[in-house]
């Protein structure tokens, strides 16, 4: 159902000289494993793991992304959701990323909600970033595509 890897989508643009925040936009395509158990009419609960597969905009960024994971959980309680988890960004140097997710609102094969970025190595260290992401997935296949929009800084 939602598929949260591509946050890391935003980061598009190349590194300045200085710190400096640029406001993001991209689309990731992805894979998932989710469960779905309805408890009852008023609660379920929903886990995933996906795997990243394609990523658009990203090629020849600061952030050009090679591989990525992203896994988590949620419960809904009367029609409002509760959770999040967590995302492994590698770049095409090894350096990585840590980004997590939460969400805050859910459709039919649809989530919305809000992404941060925990910190990152190499490249990445002290990576700060925020925003949002929608995320559509094909319950039959188990693909996603999630679009986020926020804002990305690296330190100087």
């Amino acid at each position: 159902m939602i598929d949260f890897r591509a946050i890391a989508l935003a980061l598009v643009l190349s590194a300045p000289a200085v710190a400096q925040t640029y406001e993001v936009s991209a689309t990731s395509y992805s894979t998932s494993t989710s469960f779905f158990t309805p408890l009852s009419g008023s609660l379920q609960v929903y886990r995933s793991q996906s795997t990243l597969e394609r990523y658009e905009g990203l090629a020849g960024s600061r952030l050009e992304i090679v591989e990525g994971t992203c896994f988590g959980s949620f419960i809904i309680v009367r029609g409002t959701p509760s959770g999040g988890g967590n995302c492994i960004f590698t770049d095409v140097n090894g350096d990585q990323v840590l980004q997590a997710w939460n969400i805050d609102q859910v459709e039919q094969g649809k989530g919305y909600g809000t992404w941060y970025f925990v910190g990152g190595t190499g490249a990445h260290e002290g990576i700060n970033g925020r925003g949002t992401y929608a995320d559509e997935t094909d319950a039959l296949s188990g693909t996603s595509k999630n679009t986020i929009t926020g804002t990305v800084t690296w330190p100087e």
